[in-house]
């Protein structure tokens, strides 16, 4: 009964190991495969241009819309979702 009760717990550890690794990502990739700039925040800059860019939101885990003014810009500044989901991970959400 011991054996039985111990092999449970053993799965339910290990159900819960692989479901707390988000979309299927190894646990390798989920903390640090990515760029370092990758984890810095949106950046609008100075000027006042208002192009739409997207950027890795590393609180959220994914690729997410703001307004860029069009000059300085940092390197987590993306002109499409599909350029940012390839270089940092995660998939393209628009939170509205």
């Amino acid at each position: 009964m011991s054996r039985l009760c111990l092999s449970i717990a053993l799965l339910v550890l290990l159900g819960t190991l692989v479901a707390g690794t988000p979309g299927g990502e190894t646990s390798s990739q989920a903390q640090g495969s990515r760029p370092a700039f990758c984890l810095e925040p949106q950046y609008t800059g100075p000027c006042r241009a208002r192009k739409i860019r997207y950027f890795y939101d590393s609180k959220s885990g994914h690729c997410d819309i703001f307004i860029y003014g069009g000059c300085f810009a940092k390197k987590n500044n993306f002109p499409t979702a599909e350029d940012c989901v390839k270089t940092c991970g995660g998939f393209a959400g628009i939170r509205g």
